[in-house]
């Protein structure tokens, strides 16, 4: 093997080191990124549940008093 072979395979070497770095470190940011996301759409299920549940309580009442006022309405 002569010397520029070997500089070539140093090279490339470097180059490969180089690039599986690269990639390590975008896997750490969407390591990241995913861990943002679950937060978020925990959050996001969170505000669905409470605002399912206020739905819930305020059809139940407007439900009560269309029945009262279709009860008065009738009576007169």
């Amino acid at each position: 093997m002569d010397n520029n072979e070997l500089q070539k395979i140093i090279e490339e070497n470097k180059e490969l080191k180089l690039k599986l770095e690269e990639e390590r470190m975008v896997k750490k940011g969407e390591v990241l990124m995913n861990t943002d996301l679950k937060t978020r759409n925990e959050k996001l299920e969170l505000h669905i549940e409470t605002l399912l549940k206020i739905n819930e309580e305020f059809s139940d009442k407007i439900a009560k008093l269309r029945c009262q006022l279709k009860n008065i309405i009738n009576k007169t």
